[in-house]
């Protein structure tokens, strides 16, 4: 399977996960609104049967009163040709009568405060399940749509590449044959290709080099990661783990074409897959050591100390250019990506 294949493969299989992961906001965003359906029902169940039982409580009362009231009047019947003697018994009688009413409205009272209480807190739920819903479907689009941008911005990067490397692929496939394992960590050559490979890139510019070995190399940085850690005199001077930096990161502070052509006109001499990569990896250990300033002053990789970041910067470069020393010597002790 030849680069373009590849490209659109990697395509079609990233706008497949684009449609999934829109299928599954749209399903949780679905499923969200199922629940605030649900709870809303709820809620108004819950506040029928608060009616329901409020009419009933009111119901009762008002029989209980009325059943007073006619107890009151036939006691007064009874007791008519009594009422002198009666009457201290019937004020009494009156009096604890209006304290059942008076209690019994209390507590009509009361329960229709709870009730009120009660729907007040229901609805307060209800708003806070609608906030909580909202804010979950604008995070599922939001992740969405940066998953659509990143997808889209890393299509048209393949695109782009293809486009650049599509000329020169077939000319260059028959002339060299270049090899990498799977642990994109040692470029296996044999002899006799490699001293070709020298001897074509010595006598080719910058642009025949590029277009040999940089589809290669943006294979490699993709699937590489990196575990290092420096120490002087039992103290850690730099140390750091994980993905390499970016190569849009690299190539905006260090433009590659720019990187390699300095170091072309400083003798430099690059021979094959693995001093390219390794002369272009140097860009993510000195963009890493910008933030570092205390190891400009360690004397890490012979480089004298100093504080200036522009001082550190050429003599950083001059290391990894100086003359008569093959990378291999320096360059991957200071990177060695991890497999």
């Amino acid at each position: 399977m030849n680069t373009l294949e590849h490209a659109e493969q990697f395509i079609a299989e990233t706008e497949v996960r684009i449609a999934e992961h829109e299928s599954a906001a749209e399903e949780w965003i679905q499923r969200i609104e199922t629940q605030v359906e649900q709870h809303r029902h709820t809620a108004e169940e819950q506040l029928r049967r608060i009616h329901e039982q409020q009419d009933k409580e009111r119901h009762t009362a008002e029989e209980q009163i009325q059943r007073l009231h006619h107890g009151l009047a036939e006691h007064q019947e009874t007791v008519k040709e009594q009422i002198q003697r009666l009457h201290n018994e019937l004020e009494e009688h009156q009096r604890t009568v209006a304290e059942q009413i008076e209690r019994i409205h209390s507590e009509i009272q009361e329960n229709s405060s709870n009730a009120e209480e009660q729907i007040k807190r229901i609805h307060s739920q209800i708003e806070e399940h609608q906030d909580a819903a909202a804010r979950q479907v604008e995070k599922i689009r939001e992740q969405v749509e940066r998953y659509r941008e990143t997808a889209n911005e890393h299509a048209e990067r393949i695109r782009a590449e293809l486009e650049e490397h599509r000329g020169t692929a077939e000319e260059h496939a028959e002339r060299f044959r270049v090899e990498t394992d799977t642990g994109v960590e040692e470029h296996n050559v044999a002899p006799e290709k490699e001293d070709e490979s020298q001897e074509h890139t010595e006598q080719h510019p910058l642009q025949a080099l590029m277009e040999t070995f940089d589809a290669q190399y943006n294979q490699r940085h993709a699937g590489s990661t990196v575990a290092k850690s420096y120490v002087i005199n039992g103290v850690e001077i730099l140390a750091y783990s994980g993905k390499l930096l970016p190569l849009a990161e690299m190539d905006k502070k260090y433009p590659r074409k720019e990187w390699l052509q300095n170091l072309l006109d400083r003798n430099v001499t690059i021979r094959n897959f693995n001093e390219y990569w390794q002369y272009l990896s140097a860009r993510d250990m000195l963009m890493r050591i910008e933030k570092k300033p205390s190891v400009w002053t360690s004397g890490l990789f012979e480089i004298p100390p100093t504080e200036n970041w522009e001082t550190y910067q050429a003599a950083y470069i001059n290391r990894l250019a100086k003359s008569g020393e093959p990378p291999d010597a320096w360059v991957p002790r200071l990177f060695e990506p991890a497999p």
